[in-house]
């Protein structure tokens, strides 16, 4: 199934400072593979230690006893641009021989990614190596952005508990975003859906023909027991899942308690403002599609 089906044209990944773990960048570089869409990596160059570094009277205390220094702008930037090197050779080998259209950009200011990011875009939000990194302009810039413009958010755990396993859609009701958007997934990666639900509703007619017509095999968990706290019970169903697929609606702000959450599982919060499918075509989603 195709990005044009489901509405998004780009999968957008906001790399961190320091080096992400490999797994966490493949899990959305085969994504978007599956999914037949662009590929952009963004690096956020921080800034704002070269204009820290320029004022008068700004010093670095450094460690092991050697105290507290001039603030050496030269180095900085040299730091700056050997983190973007070594981010675009990471990125580079994680393409390396996939069929996609992949591109690499170096963003100067964490305050313009807002622009860089489209409305069809899925966002890929990686997980900081360091807790501190979370409190950083480049990431905090990099979550608002992404949930306040794009598509859908892809939240990237850095290690990944498998490859493999049913795609899982968290649904508050049959017409439920995270249904659509799980299913065409599960069709473009061949793989089960799972849908979970807070009561034994009825899933759409649509949903359960296009399953059949692209050879998905649905399962639904349904019952009062995961009214209200489905979210925190979904680690315990213990379903093997891969990717889990949630409405924007039904997702807290605590971006320390999303990630806490994961549990080495990627989510999809798809937006409510941006219909999944919204430009449909009837294209197979098996057509025109390699291997990874």
């Amino acid at each position: 199934m195709t990005g044009a089906r489901l509405g998004w044209k780009r999968m957008v990944v906001g790399l961190p400072q320091s080096p992400a773990e490999q797994a966490a960048v493949d899990v959305a570089a085969h994504l978007a593979e599956f999914l037949q869409i662009e590929l952009l990596a963004t690096f956020i160059a921080d800034a704002a230690l070269q204009t820290l570094a320029e004022l008068s009277g700004a010093r670095e205390l450094r460690t092991l006893g050697q105290g507290w220094h001039a603030i050496d702008t030269a180095q900085i930037e040299r730091d700056i641009e050997r983190a973007a090197s070594l981010a675009r050779e990471r990125f580079a080998e994680t393409v390396g021989t996939r069929a996609v259209k992949a591109s690499f950009d170096v963003i100067a200011d964490a305050g313009l990614i807002a622009s860089r990011i489209r409305a069809d875009d899925i966002v890929a939000v990686i997980e900081p190596a360091h807790p501190g990194e979370r409190i950083t302009q480049q990431f905090t810039k990099l979550v608002e952005a992404a949930f306040g413009t794009a598509g859908a958010v892809l939240v990237v755990p850095r290690r990944i508990a498998r490859t493999s396993g049913p795609i899982v859609a968290l649904a508050t009701g049959a017409e439920d975003l995270s249904i659509r958007a799980a299913l065409e997934i599960a069709a473009a990666l061949k793989e089960r859906l799972t849908v979970v639900t807070a009561a034994d509703i009825a899933l759409p007619i649509e949903v359960l023909a296009d399953a059949e017509r692209f050879d998905v095999i649905v399962e639904q968990i349904a019952g009062s027991e995961l009214a209200g706290d489905a979210w925190s019970r979904l680690p315990g169903l213990r379903l093997q899942e891969r990717l889990r697929v949630l409405s924007g609606g039904a997702l807290t702000g605590d971006v320390g308690a999303l990630f806490a959450s994961l549990r080495g599982i990627p989510l999809l919060v798809v937006d409510h403002g941006r219909p999944a499918g919204e430009q449909e075509t009837e294209e197979d989603p098996q057509a025109g599609r390699s291997g990874a």
